[in-house]
């Protein structure tokens, strides 16, 4: 059921006027699923392993600068070979390092693969009634995803004005309200995960 709120949040000397329909928990769709090798595509600041099949000296491991580039010293003659691979999935890349090293004469055969073993940083921020609101980043080579009071507590947990029945979680265009302390008294019920961009407030006590 959707509850048109019309309310005056002042969150740290920044006032949002908010008039926006806000969803149930019970509404929020369930986040995307695992960023799969196959499907995902390489973001500028991860972390790549790069091996080719039976050749142990060409392993190397490179970070995606973030003009989405790569340098793969390894497959050099001289000086540093660079090539794109923002955009492109693990396979592709891999694809592309075994045609350049079979085209410049580094290998007769090649099989190459990439593995993305640090992903690049992504965030999503705390507001309101926490301890330390601010934006935090997801840990590094992880899957970019938290249940949302792990979420708050990484935030320094609530403050004694929180209210903790009626916290918000903006993704996108959409606002939900999530109980907190409902689900808290609720075993077994699924948790409301937390994913980049995510914005989650914290509303005050009404007294």
């Amino acid at each position: 059921m959707k509850a048109l709120t019309t309310s005056c949040l002042t969150v740290f000397g920044l006032l949002l006027v908010a008039c926006a329909a806000h969803r149930p928990s019970s509404h929020l769709p369930p986040p995307p699923p695992p960023r799969v090798a196959s499907h995902y595509s390489i973001q500028p600041g991860d972390l790549l392993a790069i091996t080719f099949a039976g050749e142990p000296d060409l392993t190397q491991q490179t970070r995606v600068d973030w003009n989405g580039m790569i340098n793969v010293p390894t497959l050099a003659a001289e000086g540093n070979a660079e090539m794109h691979a923002a955009g492109l999935s693990p396979s592709q890349l891999a694809a592309k390092l075994s045609s350049y090293a079979v085209s410049n004469k580094i290998l007769v055969k090649a099989r190459a693969q990439v593995l993305v073993i640090e992903y690049a940083t992504l965030a999503y921020s705390v507001l309101g009634q926490v301890a330390q609101p601010g934006r935090y980043n997801f840990p590094r080579g992880v899957q970019p995803r938290l249940p949302i009071e792990e979420a708050i507590a990484l935030a320094g947990g609530y403050t004694r004005l929180a209210r903790q029945s009626n916290v918000l979680l903006k993704r996108g265009s959409q606002v939900y309200t999530v109980d907190l302390k409902k689900l808290a008294a609720e075993p077994g019920h699924p948790p409301v995960i937390v994913i980049p961009g995510d914005v989650i407030t914290v509303t005050e006590r009404m007294f």
